[in-house]
């Protein structure tokens, strides 16, 4: 319910500043400043920053007020700006964003998917902007990222925060595969026996039969697994046969993967609580888990705290140019609209792109100093490995505007349990060869048409995910493949296809 009330809060919210830029308030055209009269005109602009991207995570009640101050009198004396922070209550970041939109109170920039904020008349498009005032801007992020932003007529709406990256590698602890005498995999079949290996030939010593040879959950065996099935991995495609857009469910292959994900689910070699609620830390403690296809970071981050208290050669490394009998088994995640965004309520949105842009140059010192104040210092002459000066944090982040891949994997933390992480970010993430891409990656669906026009996709989607489970644990045997599709349809499919292919085809550069 809670949910219901602050989606209709958002529409209304969003349609008042529709409203508002149709009346004529709001900011002038964008690349502009409204500049004040008189003595007025000499104060620097006033820019207001909600900091809603997550740079408060290390602290989220905010800085010691007079830590935050000398962090705006810092940006005041070089740029000739001065930055507000909003910071919203932590828990209810969205309505408070959705009130600020339809008051009359000032609020600039924040971060938010710009496909629903422009669609709305709430933000501004930066082409202008970025040419006069966020030229790095522009450098540090690829193409790639910039196709993400830019609607069908060439606008660009915001500033990224992603890339497309691969996230679902298939690991595997190496020591085993030595203890066992078995060679890194190379084919779906050849996991398979290093599965079985793993969970007949006790290769953690405890002398007893209860080894882990896979830990996994939903998205684990769709993004790691299916691309080695279909064509376009765990996506929907086009149907050659009349160019419709459809699900992965009625892609050639996906019977096939979800029979095999079925089979090794009942030998035992997929946790038996995979897509139930279970602790990946707790679990890796245990010495038991042979392979993880979970996100990446359940690895990176976890394996390197719990290493210590494992056997001295325990290690887990990646499963690299494994092939299934359609290619590739992973599936690459696109990037999103998630963006930083300019509002169209801004009376001076050339200074807030110039701060903005300030975080881009000499990364990453610049960013570094926006996400830590003076907390904060490099190791020797990198530039590249850092450390925090104080355990104590007074300054928490508030101006931080710039995370995202262009920044945050230009530097890394002096930290043996953080390298693992800080490794696969800077060396596996955006390495897109290993994957496979989504076939409708680069389309920015309009999410409110699929919900007007797809009266049950809510039941569609739920189908997907349950009956899916049902699938591999067995709960729904194999035979029934064809009923299942027959589900789908009378639950809507029909208008899914529809709705999908015409925004396809719109939408399509």
């Amino acid at each position: 319910m809670a949910n219901k009330v602050a989606g209709a809060a958002a529409v209304a919210a969003l349609a008042a500043v529709a409203l508002a830029a149709c009346s004529g308030s709001g900011s002038g055209a964008p690349g502009t400043t409204n500049e004040a009269k008189g003595n007025e005109s000499k104060a620097p602009p006033k820019i207001y920053i909600y900091q809603n991207t997550g740079a408060l995570n290390q602290k989220p009640e905010g800085s010691v007020p007079e830590k935050l101050e000398e962090m705006k009198k810092m940006y005041m004396e070089k740029l000739g700006i001065e930055p507000i922070a909003i910071v919203p209550p932590k828990g209810s970041e969205a309505e408070k964003l959705n009130l600020l939109l339809g008051s009359g109170d000032e609020i600039d920039t924040f971060q938010g998917n710009w496909d629903q904020y422009a669609s709305k008349g709430a933000i501004i498009p930066l082409n202008d902007l970025l040419d006069k005032y966020g030229q790095d801007v522009k450098k540090a992020w690829p193409a790639e990222a910039w196709e993400y932003m830019t609607d069908k007529n060439g606008n660009i709406w915001g500033i990224p925060r992603g890339e497309p990256a691969v996230h679902y590698p298939i690991w595997v602890r190496s020591d085993w595969l030595k203890k066992l005498g078995l060679a890194m995999p190379k084919t779906v079949d050849e996991l398979e026996a290093v599965l079985k290996a793993f969970k007949e030939k006790d290769p953690d010593g405890n002398g007893k039969d209860d080894t882990i040879p896979m830990m996994t959950d939903l998205n684990g065996i769709k993004n790691a697994f299916m691309g080695g099935y279909l064509d376009n991995g765990n996506s929907n495609w086009v149907d050659p046969a009349d160019g419709k857009v459809k699900p992965a469910e009625l892609a050639p292959g996906f019977k096939e993967f979800v029979a095999k994900m079925a089979d090794w689910y009942q030998k035992g070699y997929i946790y038996k609580e995979a897509f139930a609620k279970f602790d990946p830390l707790e679990l890796l403690k245990t010495n038991r888990v042979g392979t993880s296809s979970m996100w990446y970071s359940r690895i990176t981050l976890l394996f390197p705290q719990i290493k210590p208290n494992l056997p001295a050669d325990a290690n887990y490394e990646i499963i690299r140019g494994i092939q299934g009998p359609k290619g590739k088994l992973m599936t690459a995640s696109p990037s999103s609209t998630t963006s930083m965004v300019i509002t169209k309520k801004a009376k001076h949105p050339d200074a807030v792109m110039k701060f903005i842009n300030h975080q881009y140059q000499d990364i990453p010192t610049n960013s570094l100093t926006a996400a830590f104040g003076t907390n904060w210092k490099y190791i020797g002459d990198s530039k590249f490995e850092i450390e925090m000066t104080s355990k104590d944090i007074t300054y928490a982040g508030e101006y931080m505007v710039s995370l995202g891949t262009a920044t945050e994997l230009k530097y890394a933390f002096q930290d043996p349990v953080k390298k693992m992480h800080a490794d696969y970010l800077t060396k596996e993430a955006l390495n897109l060869s290993v994957a496979k891409m989504p076939m409708d990656a680069k389309i920015m669906y309009d999410k409110n048409a699929l919900k007007e026009n797809i009266p049950t996709l809510g039941d569609l989607d739920r189908l997907r995910s349950e009956e899916l489970v049902k699938f591999v644990t067995g709960a729904r045997p194999i035979a029934e493949f064809d009923k299942y599709i027959d589900q789908l349809y009378k639950a809507g499919l029909d208008k899914w296809i529809a709705e999908y292919t015409r925004q396809y085809h719109a939408l399509k550069k």
